[in-house]
C-alpha cells in the first residue's frame, strides 16, 4: 500500500513538472520604437468621436441650430432658424388679428361706435362687418395662431432631437464594407392586382 502511494506521488510530481516549468515569469521587453504623432485627419476624427450627444442637445435647446453647428451639420441650422422664424412671425401676426377682431366684434354686438376702427385691416372693414362675421374671423385667427404655436414647438423639439441623434450617429463607422439601399418593389396581390412598395436592404461584405 505504501508502495502504491509512493508511485502515485511520484507520478503527480512528474506530471506537474512541465506545468511548473512553463510558469517562468517573462521579463518585459523594452521597445525601441516610438509611436508617430497623430495626423490632422486622426485628430479631426478623434474630435468627432468625442462629441457628446447631451451637450449637442443642450446647445440646441439654449440656441436653436447651435447643436447642428456643433455636429458640423451647418446646413441644418438655417432650416431650424427659418422654420422657427416663420412660425413665430405668423403666430404673433394672428395674435394681433385676434385682438382686433375680438374688439370689433364686442363693439358690434353692443351697437357701439366703430368709426375709429381700421377700415382696411387685412382687407376687412372693421367698421361695417357684423358681429357674426367678426366672430368668425376671430375664431379663424385663434385657430391659426394655435396651429403656428404647435408648429413652432414641434420645430423646436425636432431641432433638439436632431442634434442629439446626429451626435450619436457620429460614433458609427460607415465604410465600404457596409451598404444600405432603398429600392422600389413591384408585386401582385392575391387578386392579380399590381402593388408597389419599397425594399430596404443592409449588406455586410
Amino acid at each position: 500500500m505504501k508502495g502504491i502511494s509512493f508511485l502515485f506521488f511520484l507520478l503527480c510530481v512528474v506530471l506537474a513538472e512541465p506545468c511548473l516549468a512553463q510558469q517562468v515569469p517573462q521579463q518585459p521587453i523594452a521597445s525601441d520604437t516610438i509611436d508617430p504623432p497623430p495626423t490632422k485627419q486622426e485628430l479631426a476624427n478623434k474630435k468627432i468621436e468625442n462629441r457628446q450627444p447631451n451637450k449637442a442637445a443642450l446647445m440646441s435647446a439654449i440656441l436653436p441650430g447651435a447643436g447642428q453647428i456643433y455636429n458640423r451639420k451647418y446646413w441644418k441650422a438655417p432650416i431650424a432658424w427659418i422654420g422657427l422664424g416663420i412660425t413665430a412671425y405668423l403666430g404673433h401676426d394672428y395674435f394681433l388679428r385676434l385682438d382686433e377682431y375680438s374688439k370689433a366684434a364686442d363693439l358690434a354686438s353692443k351697437n357701439q361706435n366703430r368709426t375709429w376702427l381700421d377700415n382696411d385691416f387685412h382687407n376687412y372693414n372693421l367698421q361695417t362687418l357684423t358681429a357674426s362675421q367678426l366672430n368668425t374671423l376671430s375664431d379663424d385667427s385663434r385657430r391659426l395662431m394655435y396651429m403656428n404655436i404647435i408648429l413652432f414647438s414641434g420645430i423646436y423639439a425636432l431641432n433638439i432631437i436632431d442634434a442629439y441623434v446626429d451626435a450619436h450617429l457620429k460614433e458609427f463607422d460607415i465604410n465600404d464594407d457596409l451598404s444600405f439601399q432603398v429600392k422600389p418593389l413591384f408585386y401582385t396581390t392575391n387578386y392579380s392586382h399590381l402593388a408597389t412598395g419599397l425594399t430596404l436592404s443592409l449588406r455586410f461584405k
